[in-house]
């Protein structure tokens, strides 16, 4: 066993709830940028480091609408396409390791065997808030039932200005679109979220989708840090980070452009989807962030704006995340390149 270095803490039953050899996921900066109306549009982000991964969020809710821009980015630079004149959410999110940010910001900081951890009083870690499941797709071969829609409304809402972050798995297949939170900044309530189920993939779409997820924020829940494990506070003493909190870690963070062009379309009359594919972590217990993977796109000033993106895993496969966009003819259809994700499991079980 490799030799271990930073900080472990367990609860009274010996349960770990804290271990650094796992990375969490720590925000270096939340912010909003407004679009110029350009069709590219490049802007200075000196936060962006090359450590750093960045996911462009929309903060409006426009039912299955709701779309976000295709975003890219490089060290000091984001990338939006046709982000029209909206503001948007960029989240700049890394592994950990940069020096803390600020003149007198304290924390906690290890390194092991390259697993780095960063914890401290300006930046909030990722926390899981709900959890559950669902089903969605069609019933069974002959029911002639399908259940189009499924997602979840929150027991209580997340307060947070920026849209909570929702994670999405499944027992076996999974192909889903049209993602949208529910509510509005400050006020976020649920989520809803499409089945686009499709007989190209065989048999097994004839069967429900059985979907896991959770949703995690930037809030760190009151929960006191109680007898046993180790809390932060930042200057005024608002705690931002409790080893009592269940920590969405990143387990799984792809280059900023790796979808390429593979797999087979879906294609049929009056209907085109090319088929774009990314190497996955292989897991099962890994979910991927719905909130600009699977939101759509909004191309202009064309007979459909609004299209679809859509994917999840295939049948029996988590080698390869799958990826399509919607199209009503083949003629220019979109990618999924620049759609920004990540892998991501609980710290803690459910």
């Amino acid at each position: 066993m490799a030799v271990q270095y930073g900080l472990r803490t367990r609860d009274a039953s010996g349960v770990v709830t804290l271990d650094t050899t796992i990375t969490p996921i720590r925000s270096l900066k939340m912010m909003q940028v407004t679009g110029n109306g350009a069709f590219d549009q490049y802007i200075s982000i000196p936060e962006i480091q090359a450590q750093s991964f960045v996911v462009v969020d929309s903060l409006q809710n426009l039912g299955e609408n709701t779309y976000s821009p295709q975003a890219w980015y490089s060290t000091g630079t984001l990338q939006l396409r046709q982000p029209y004149t909206n503001t948007w959410q960029v989240m700049i999110l890394s592994q950990g390791g940069e020096p803390f940010s600020a003149p007198g910001s304290y924390g906690i900081r290890a390194f092991n065997n390259d697993v780095r951890t960063q914890i401290d009083a300006i930046n909030r870690v990722l926390t899981v808030r709900y959890n559950g499941t669902f089903s969605i797709g069609f019933q069974g071969p002959g029911s002639g039932n399908q259940v189009q829609w499924g997602g979840a409304d929150f027991a209580a809402p997340i307060t947070t200005y920026e849209r909570p972050l929702i994670f999405l798995n499944a027992e076996n297949y999974m192909m889903v679109g049209n993602f949208y939170v529910l509510g509005s900044p400050g006020n976020w309530t649920g989520f809803r979220v499409k089945a686009w189920n499709d007989p190209a993939h065989g048999d097994i779409w004839l069967y429900p989708m059985i979907i896991k997820w959770f949703c995690a924020s930037y809030m760190t829940p009151s929960t006191p840090a109680g007898d046993y494990g180790a809390s932060v506070r930042d200057a005024s003493g608002n705690r931002t980070f409790v080893t009592t909190a269940n920590l969405s870690l990143l387990n799984g963070q792809p280059a900023n452009n790796s979808f390429a062009n593979t797999g087979s379309p879906i294609s049929r009359p009056n209907f085109y989807a090319p088929s774009q594919q990314m190497p996955w972590t292989g897991s099962y217990s890994d979910y991927v962030l719905a909130n600009a993977l699977f939101s759509c796109t909004n191309i202009g000033a064309t007979t459909q704006p609004i299209r679809a993106n859509f994917g999840g895993f295939l049948p029996n496969n988590r080698v390869t995340l799958q990826m399509y966009c919607s199209n009503g003819t083949g003629i220019n259809p979109l990618t999924a390149n620049g759609r920004t994700l990540f892998a991501s499991r609980p710290m803690k079980p459910f």
